[in-house]
C-alpha cells in the first residue's frame, strides 16, 4: 500500500487513572478489557479499560521495576526491587509463585535490577509419526490397505486423524479420575504459598489440564536484569538457567571480534512462536540519553526446536510436578499445626495437676495412674477432685472438646483430601516422566533415567505409607476422645455434686470403659502421633539423611524403623516423620529437575552481535514520539539494509480526536488472539500526562493490514 494512505482507528474504550502511572509501567492485558499499572512506585494495580479497579498489590518498602502477561492473559508477571519476579494470578489476584532472577554480587548488596520482561510463546518442534521410511511408515500403508478392503478411504485429510494417534494418546489425561485437590485453609499456612491454594478458584489456575490443542505450546519467560544477564523459564515456573548476554561483534571476517563489556542490557526482546531464536536488542545501562550504539543478539533456544521428545509434555509435568510439591508441603505444614493444636491447651491442664500429684509422699503421683484409678474404683483424689472442679469445670471441658475434636477432624480431611490426592498426582506425573525416560534411556541429553525416577517413586510410597498410619491412629484417637470426654464430663458432674442423680448414672453405665481406659493410657499425656510430628534437633534431621544408603529402598527403611520403635528397640526418629519425608521428596525431585534444566541449558546459543549505529545528528530525541518493535508472522529472515539517513516507510495511522487535547506518550499494540473468544487488534495509548489512557482497534474493513504482524515483541520509546 502507498506510504501515505491512512485508515482509521475505532476507539474501545477511554479513562483517566487516579494516579499518575509510574516509569511508563503500563500492561494492557491480551485478553480484551484489563490493564495493569503501577502508581507511587509500588502499588501494583490491574484495572478495567474503564478504569474500576479489579485488584491491587502493594509490597512495603519494595518498588516495581517491569510487568508483562503471559500470552492468554491468565498471569501476570512483575518484576520487583528485591530481585523477585512475582506471578499474580488473574483468578485470585493472588501470588501463586515467585522467581528469584537477580543475582547479588555480594552478600549484603543489593540484587540486580529487572529492566524488561517478556512471556512469549514458541511452538515446540511437531514430531512426524508414521511418514518415510520403517515400521511407523509400514502400520500407515497397512491402515490404508485395510481401509481400501472395507470399502473406506484413507487419503491424505484422513491420514494425519492415524499419524497422530500416539500424539494424543501421550497426551491422554487421566486426572479427571481422581479425586479432586481440595483446598487448603487460608489460616495456618507459611511462606509464600500461604494463600496460593486457598480456593477452588486459585487450584484451577495452578493446576490447569493440558490441553491437546496446546500440546505444542511452549511458554518462555526472558526476564533481563541491569547486570547484563538474562532469565530463562518455561511453563510459568520451570527454570532453565541465568545466562550472561555475550556482545562480540565480527570485524568482517569469520573469526576476528570485538567483545564489549558488560555495560549492556536488554532493553527490547522480539520472538515469532515457529522460531526457536530470539531477538534480543542490547542498550547501555544508564537511561538511555546519549546513547549511539544498540546490539542485536540472537538467542537460540535449541531445546524447543530439537527436542527429541514431547517437549511440551515435559516441561508441563515437571512444572505440575513443583507445584504439587509446595501444595505437598503447605499441606504438611497445616497437618502439623492442627496437631500441635491438639496437644497445647490439653498440656497446660494436665501440666497444672501433673505438678500437684508429684508433690504427694504416696502414690498415685501421675495423672494416668490417677485416672485409671478412678475410672476402676469411681473413687477420686483429693487433687484430682480439685483440679476437675476449679481449673477444668465446664468451661474448661468444653474448651479441651473444641482444641481437640476439630483439630483431629481437619487433620484427617487434610490427610484424606489434600495430602493423599496430591500424592496420586505426583505418582502418575512420575510415571509419565519413568516412560519418558525408559524411551530415550540412550539419550544422554534428556537429564534423567528412570533409575532416578523410581527413587522418586519410591519416597513418595513411603509418604503414602506414613499418611495412611497417621489416618489410622487419628482415626483411632478421636473415636477415644470422643469416648472419654463423655466419661470426663460425666465425673465432673459428679464430683461436683453430693448426690448423684440417676440420669449420671445411666450415662456412665453405657459408656465403654475399655476405651476410655485406652485413651488415658495411650494417648493422654504423649499421643503415638508424636512419632510423626514431633520437633527434633536439626542434627538428627541431618544425620537420618546421611544415614539413607539405596534411595530406593527409603520404603523398606522407613518400615523398618516404625518396627524398631514397636519393638521398643533403638530406632532412627526422623524417617517416619512426615516433614521429612515431605522435605526429602522435594529435595531429591529439584535435583534431578535442575538436571533436566542443566540438559536444556547446555542447548541455549547465543550468536554474535550485530551493532547498529543511532545517528541523530544533534537531532532532538523529543521527536520521537512512539515506537513499537514487531516482527512478522512469516517465519521468514529478512534483510533490510540500513544505513544512517536512509529514509524509512511510515504507515500513517490516525487517531480519533484532537490530539492537541490528547498527546499519545507510550503504545502498546496488541494482536488479535482467541483465547477466550475472538479479540480484534487493539492499540493501546497512555497519554503524556500520565493518566489518560484510550483503547483503539482497527475498523473491520481494515483488520487485513494487520493480519500478518505479530505481538511477539512489544517496547517504545519516547
Amino acid at each position: 500500500m502507498p506510504a501515505d494512505e491512512e485508515f482509521e482507528l475505532k476507539g474501545l474504550s477511554q479513562t483517566t487513572f487516579p494516579a499518575h502511572v509510574s516509569s511508563g509501567l503500563l500492561a494492557p492485558s491480551p485478553t480484551p478489557g484489563l490493564v495493569a499499572t503501577v502508581a507511587n512506585g509500588n502499588n501494583l494495580e490491574i484495572r478495567r479499560d474503564q478504569g474500576e479497579l479489579v485488584s491491587s498489590n502493594t509490597e512495603r518498602g519494595r518498588a516495581v521495576q517491569a510487568l508483562c502477561w503471559k500470552a492468554d492473559g491468565q498471569f501476570l508477571a512483575a518484576g520487583w526491587d528485591d530481585g523477585t519476579v512475582r506471578l499474580l494470578s488473574v483468578e485470585n489476584t493472588k501470588v501463586v509463585h515467585r522467581l528469584n532472577v537477580a543475582q547479588r554480587h555480594a552478600d549484603n548488596a543489593e540484587p540486580a535490577q529487572i529492566v524488561h520482561i517478556a512471556w512469549v510463546r514458541n511452538l515446540a518442534r511437531e514430531r512426524r509419526r508414521g511418514r518415510g521410511r520403517g515400521p511407523k511408515a509400514h502400520i500407515t500403508s497397512e491402515m490404508k490397505a485395510l481401509g481400501s478392503e472395507i470399502g473406506g478411504s484413507l487419503d491424505a485429510k484422513n491420514d494425519g486423524h492415524i499419524v497422530d494417534l500416539p500424539h494424543a494418546l501421550t497426551f491422554f489425561e487421566i486426572d479427571a479420575s481422581l479425586p479432586k485437590i481440595s483446598p487448603l485453609p487460608v489460616s495456618g499456612g507459611t511462606g509464600d504459598d500461604m494463600f496460593a491454594f486457598s480456593t477452588a478458584t486459585a487450584l484451577e489456575s495452578m493446576f490447569p489440564p493440558l490441553k491437546l490443542k496446546d500440546s505444542r505450546v511452549v511458554d518462555v519467560m526472558v526476564v533481563g536484569t541491569k547486570d547484563g544477564h538474562v532469565h530463562l523459564s518455561i511453563y510459568d515456573s520451570f527454570f532453565i538457567g541465568s545466562f550472561y548476554v555475550p556482545i562480540a561483534v565480527r570485524l568482517g571476517g569469520v573469526e576476528p571480534r570485538v567483545n564489549v563489556d558488560g555495560t549492556h542490557e536488554v532493553v527490547l526482546h522480539a520472538s515469532h512462536p515457529k522460531v526457536s531464536t530470539h531477538c534480543l536488542i542490547m542498550g547501555p545501562t544508564d537511561d538511555g540519553v546519549g546513547a549511539t550504539t544498540l546490539y542485536v543478539v540472537l538467542m537460540d533456544l535449541r531445546f524447543i526446536s530439537d527436542s527429541p521428545f514431547d517437549l511440551s509434555l515435559l516441561a508441563s509435568k515437571t512444572t505440575m510436578l513443583q507445584k504439587l510439591l509446595r501444595y505437598l508441603k503447605q499441606a504438611q505444614i497445616h497437618i502439623l499445626n492442627e496437631w500441635q493444636a491438639t496437644r497445647e491447651l490439653p498440656s497446660r491442664f494436665l501440666n497444672f495437676i501433673q505438678q500437684d500429684l508429684q508433690k504427694m509422699d504416696c502414690r498415685p503421683n501421675n495423672i494416668v495412674q490417677a485416672l485409671y484409678h478412678t475410672v476402676l474404683t469411681g473413687h477420686v483424689h483429693a487433687p484430682v477432685k480439685d483440679w476437675l472442679v476449679e481449673s477444668i469445670g465446664d468451661r474448661g471441658h468444653k474448651r479441651w472438646e473444641k482444641a481437640v475434636i476439630p483439630s483431629l477432624e481437619s487433620l484427617c480431611n487434610l490427610i484424606h483430601e489434600n495430602t493423599l490426592p496430591a500424592l496420586e498426582r505426583i505418582t502418575l506425573i512420575l510415571s509419565r516422566l519413568s516412560g519418558i525416560a525408559r524411551f530415550h534411556e540412550q539419550d544422554d541429553h534428556i537429564g534423567f533415567t528412570s533409575t532416578d525416577i523410581t527413587r522418586l517413586v519410591n519416597i513418595v510410597a513411603a509418604l503414602h505409607f506414613v499418611c495412611n498410619k497417621i489416618l489410622l491412629l487419628v482415626i483411632e484417637e478421636l473415636d477415644l476422645f470422643r469416648v472419654f470426654s463423655s466419661w470426663l464430663r460425666i465425673t465432673i458432674d459428679r464430683v461436683s455434686t453430693s448426690n448423684v442423680s440417676d440420669e449420671i448414672m445411666e450415662k456412665e453405665a453405657l459408656l465403654d470403659t475399655s476405651k476410655v481406659l485406652q485413651y488415658i493410657e495411650g494417648y493422654l499425656v504423649s499421643s503415638p502421633l508424636a512419632l510423626y510430628f514431633e520437633k527434633l534437633p536439626k542434627e538428627i534431621w541431618e544425620e537420618d539423611r546421611a544415614s539413607i544408603q539405596d534411595w530406593s529402598k527409603v520404603l523398606d527403611q522407613v518400615d523398618q524403623e516404625l518396627k524398631q520403635e514397636e519393638a521398643g528397640k533403638p530406632f532412627k526418629k526422623a524417617l517416619p516423620q512426615l516433614g521429612f519425608l515431605v522435605d526429602l521428596l522435594t529435595e531429591r525431585t529439584g535435583g534431578v529437575l535442575k538436571n533436566i534444566a542443566e540438559a536444556e541449558r547446555r542447548s541455549v546459543r547465543f550468536g554474535a552481535a550485530a551493532k547498529f549505529e543511532l545517528q541523530h545528528g544533534g537531532g532532538n530525541r523529543e521527536t520521537f514520539k512512539l515506537f513499537d518493535g514487531r516482527m512478522r508472522q512469516n517465519p521468514r529472515l529478512v534483510i533490510v539494509p540500513f544505513g544512517a539517513g536512509t529514509p524509512s516507510a511510515c504507515l500513517e495511522k490516525v487517531f480519533p480526536g484532537n490530539l492537541a487535547e490528547f498527546v499519545p506518550r507510550q503504545m502498546k499494540v496488541q494482536e488479535a488472539n482467541d483465547y477466550h473468544g475472538q479479540v480484534p487488534h487493539r492499540v493501546c495509548l497512555l497519554g503524556k500526562d500520565e493518566v489518560s489512557y484510550k483503547v483503539f482497534t482497527l475498523i473491520p474493513e481494515r483488520e487485513e493490514l494487520v493480519e500478518h504482524a505479530a505481538s511477539s515483541s512489544h517496547g517504545e520509546m519516547t
